[in-house]
């Protein structure tokens, strides 16, 4: 008799003890009962005989286990790193429709159909032939891939895929954003073809990922396209992981499990032996340090492919009340008459930040979180961004009564809105998420924009993305300010990271320009930023954080505390506090800046250490999974 633990897809650890007249291999399917239902498990590890009664495993399934060694150990290693139960990383790690199926997948290998195509391949530069060069394909190493906007970073690793393909070898990319893929999808079709290729995001419905999935495991196609979710895939055959855009934001899960999954690829990569590729023309400031110091391998391509120039960029004086410069103006003019696109960012979505009485000075706030509600003219709704409730616009002041209610504050909406008045015989599309959440409408977009059907884009953070359309001819920066307002200590870092990115939009073919608009033309920044010096940012930035003792100089561990009432969730966070104050340098505890979220108040604390895994072992030891206490390990985001 064995005995083993069955894991679901819960939030649970460890899983439930059963039993089997055979030995099995550690992450097979099994069909078990569970609570009187017949429901599909994984069994996660052997377990002690025991003294009461186990129910019996009913059914073996597949002709080999759902999750190898490596895979297996991983899943088990980041539920410890992250702090979260092994159900959910289960959860995130095979595809929903895995857990259902009862009866036996077959994961016979299966032998790729695709043709190499050179149709759209370019002559690699100097620099592109020497990065290239110094990427072994037999040894793991994190390669960074630090590129100027349009200086070919994608070739790059388009051409070591294609020489992992020829020795049989699979490939993984991960990508920032849904909304990207479908450019990945062209760029690695017009490569490769559509049938070497499998798509995984949360767009997809639970067949197609299972599909998609399944494809990539038999070795039916060879490279997996995907965002973060897409790491969690067997690396079996895997020759190489390529993380694209590597300083994005999504990369990191926003809900439990909070894992970043450019870590996981690294630790995955580091396990198999095989290489990693960061990508990005503005890296995070941890992943270029660790180039620097020599722990990753520093690629440079400082020069854009075809010898086309930065874009040039420039600061213009924005006066108080104004949406866009005169200066703005005339060169938007200039450039519609030269047939070219104008690309407008203004990082909020929404029409104003927030509706205020101009009587008592109320202002409409959310009551399930505490923020202002965001105006939306086109739906004439009242949007909470945090926890996604929508409100009627009141007809007058909840409180005074006033029918004397005004907008504040400018979102891409207004900016849209202006721009019409200002250009009426101009084509004018918005591009945030408000419209991108529609089916088909970012790839419509983006169609227009090739094909030369858009005069002006406004947009939020998206404009940034990676997207090259060589239409666009002039960027212009709406609120310079705003970009550094964030109470963050990365608030730099991802401003500027954000302004060259979207700078890069400009001039792929020709040389193109940026206006940036602020209140205060010289800043320290100014010179990095009108230079695209994004290295110079880092050599000043650096030693900032270094006299502060902020990343990469330690590491982080926040501890959040939740509750309906404000005083447990207080009481919650101090508890914490007496258990970790004479261990680490905590700062902190305090409100968090968004103290309450869908009707629960939190507060937080900050962790430095210099030993993160003595100090998870601590924090798992000594204060566990309590109910209203999560852990953020390596935190990008504080709200």
């Amino acid at each position: 008799m064995f005995f083993y633990h069955v894991l679901f897809p819960l939030a649970i650890s460890k899983g439930f003890v059963y039993h089997s007249e055979r030995e099995l291999d550690l992450g097979t399917r099994v069909l078990v009962d569970f609570k009187g239902v017949e429901r599909v498990g994984v069994v996660w590890s052997l377990a002690d005989s025991v003294d009461y009664e186990t129910k019996p495993i009913l059914e073996v399934f597949d002709n080999r286990p759902i999750l190898d060694q490596e895979f297996l150990e991983s899943l088990k290693f980041f539920s410890f790193y992250y702090m979260t139960h092994e159900g959910l990383f289960l959860k995130s790690a095979l595809p929903k429709k895995v857990f259902e199926i009862k009866e036996t997948i077959d994961f016979s290998p299966l032998k790729p159909h695709f043709v190499l195509s050179q149709e759209h391949a370019f002559d690699l530069t100097d620099e592109q032939e020497r990065a290239i060069k110094s990427i072994k394909l037999d040894e793991f190493k994190v390669h960074l891939l630090f590129g100027v906007t349009g200086s070919g970073k994608t070739e790059v690793y388009l051409r070591i895929i294609e020489e992992l393909l020829k020795l049989g070898k699979k490939s993984v990319v991960l990508v920032p954003e849904i909304a990207l893929t479908p450019q990945y999808i062209k760029v690695f079709s017009d490569r490769f073809s559509k049938e070497a290729i499998s798509i995984i995001h949360s767009r997809l419905t639970k067949k197609e990922k299972y599909e998609n999935w399944l494809k990539f495991i038999r070795g039916e196609t060879s490279i997996l396209i995907g965002t973060r979710s897409a790491i969690f895939v067997s690396f079996e055959n895997v020759g190489l992981v390529v993380v694209d855009e590597e300083n994005d934001e999504s990369y990191k899960q926003d809900n439990q499990p909070l894992y970043n999954a450019k870590d996981i690829a690294i630790y995955r990569a580091k396990k198999k032996e095989i290489p990693v590729i960061l990508s990005s023309a503005t890296p995070s400031l941890e992943s270029l340090h660790k180039a620097v110091t020599g722990k990753f391998n520093l690629i440079r391509l400082t020069k854009r492919v075809g010898s086309v120039e930065l874009p040039e960029i420039r600061f213009v004086k924005l006066e108080e009340g104004k949406f866009l410069s005169n200066e703005t103006v005339y060169a938007i003019n200039q450039t519609l008459d030269r047939h070219e696109t104008v690309a407008v960012l203004i990082n909020r979505r929404g029409y104003a930040r927030y509706l205020v009485c101009e009587k008592c000075g109320y202002v409409f706030r959310c009551p399930n979180c505490s923020v202002s509600l965001v105006y939306h003219k086109e739906s004439a709704s009242l949007k909470c961004h945090w926890c996604d409730s929508v409100f009627d616009i009141p007809k007058t002041c909840p409180r005074c009564g006033s029918f004397d209610l005004a907008d504040r504050g400018v979102g891409s909406q207004k900016i849209e809105e202006e721009l019409k008045k200002i250009f009426p015989n101009a084509k004018i599309q918005r591009f945030d998420r408000d419209v991108t959440s529609k089916k088909g409408e970012f790839e419509r977009i983006i169609n227009d924009l090739h094909n030369g059907k858009i005069d002006i884009l406004v947009g939020t953070q998206m404009l940034s993305k990676g997207h090259d359309v060589s239409k666009i001819g002039l960027v212009v920066i709406t609120d310079f300010e705003s970009l550094f307002s964030i109470p963050d200590f990365r608030a730099f870092e991802k401003g500027v990271s954000l302004i060259i990115q979207t700078a890069g939009r400009s001039g792929r073919k020709t040389r193109g320009s940026v206006i940036i608009q602020t209140l205060t033309p010289s800043t320290h920044l100014s010179e990095f930023i009108k230079n695209h010096d994004y290295y110079g940012f880092f050599d000043e930035e650096i030693k900032t954080r270094e006299m502060f003792n902020y990343p990469p100089f330690c590491r982080l561990i926040r501890v959040v505390s939740s509750s309906v009432k404000a005083e447990k969730s207080l009481k919650l966070i101090e508890d914490v506090y007496r258990v970790v104050k004479d261990r680490f340098t905590v700062v902190g505890p305090s409100r968090c800046p968004v103290f309450k979220i869908r009707n629960k108040f939190r507060h937080h604390l900050i962790i430095k250490t210099n030993a993160v895994l003595k100090a998870i072992d601590f924090l798992n030891r000594e204060i566990g999974r309590r109910d209203g206490i999560y852990f953020d390990v390596d935190p990008i985001s504080f709200f």
